[in-house]
């Protein structure tokens, strides 16, 4: 009695073997038999979820042993090796091209203590891409604490924003966004990075200059009444229309170093 022989199924595929991203893209697998079961797999793995979400389609017509699968817009989990049935061992393998992503930042950015931070990481990103945060030395890829990761809406891109509350005088220090299509992703290509300084100016930085000089007038103040007091001492009495040196030393003094700065605030 002679043994049957099992002869595995030979299919052809066709379609674009490198794809760019966002871009449509297609497989027809031909040359199935009437009783070869239709179960499209990327690297071994069942596509159904995809397919109920409606992001691939099949269309497998009756009668013509093939079977199409079909994407509108190309992203980075659709690249792998694809099979249309497991009666076969031929495979299909869909290369998805991206381009080199960039990332740009500030170099320095200030902000004043006790008040917020607000970065945007921008550059030439795709949406879906991924965005990380290093703030204070640590990784952030979602929001913790005083530390938040916003959406960018005008690209559609999560994590591209970071908002960090109270800013504090040891927030000093260096901030990094970093940019990949995946975050297992390390390829050099796909990768780009950013950084900025960030500066945390004292919130009374302002008032110092301010302060400095009303010590200046005080200080001026106190020779003046110590002066007029010396003066009223030793003051012998004069007529109204006479003008002592001493008098003149104290109008002095007020029209060069007083009344400057009083009117600076006019």
């Amino acid at each position: 009695m002679c043994a049957r022989m099992f002869f595995p199924l030979i299919v052809t595929y066709k379609g674009a073997t490198v794809v760019h991203e966002n871009q449509p893209w297609s497989i027809e697998c031909s040359d199935l038999k009437q009783d070869n079961l239709i179960r499209w797999t990327r690297n071994g793995q069942s596509l159904e979820p995809e397919l109920a979400s409606g992001q691939l389609t099949v269309q497998s017509p009756v009668g013509t042993g093939s079977s199409i699968l079909r994407a509108i817009h190309a992203t980075d989990n659709h690249d792998g090796d694809y099979k249309c049935t497991q009666d076969s061992d031929e495979s299909f393998h869909l290369w998805i091209y991206f381009e080199k992503p960039t990332a740009h930042l500030p170099d320095s950015t200030s902000v004043v203590e006790g008040e917020k931070l607000h970065l945007t990481c921008a550059g030439k990103q795709s949406p879906g891409i991924k965005v990380s945060w290093t703030f204070g030395d640590q990784n952030y890829t979602r929001s913790t604490g005083r530390v938040k990761l916003g959406w960018d809406h005008e690209r559609n891109i999560y994590g591209a924003i970071l908002m960090v509350d109270n800013i504090e005088m040891n927030d000093r220090g260096n901030i990094f966004c970093r940019v990949s299509y995946n975050w297992s992703d390390t390829a050099e290509s796909h990768i780009a990075e950013a950084q900025t300084f960030l500066r945390v100016k004292d919130k009374l930085a302002a008032l110092w200059p301010f302060l400095g000089i009303c010590a200046e007038v005080v200080v001026l103040c106190a020779i003046i009444l110590v002066y007029e007091k010396k003066r009223n001492k030793a003051e012998l009495e004069e007529s109204d229309t006479d003008q002592s040196p001493d008098t003149y030393v104290h109008f002095t003094i007020f029209n060069f170093f007083v009344l400057p700065f009083l009117c600076s605030f006019r």
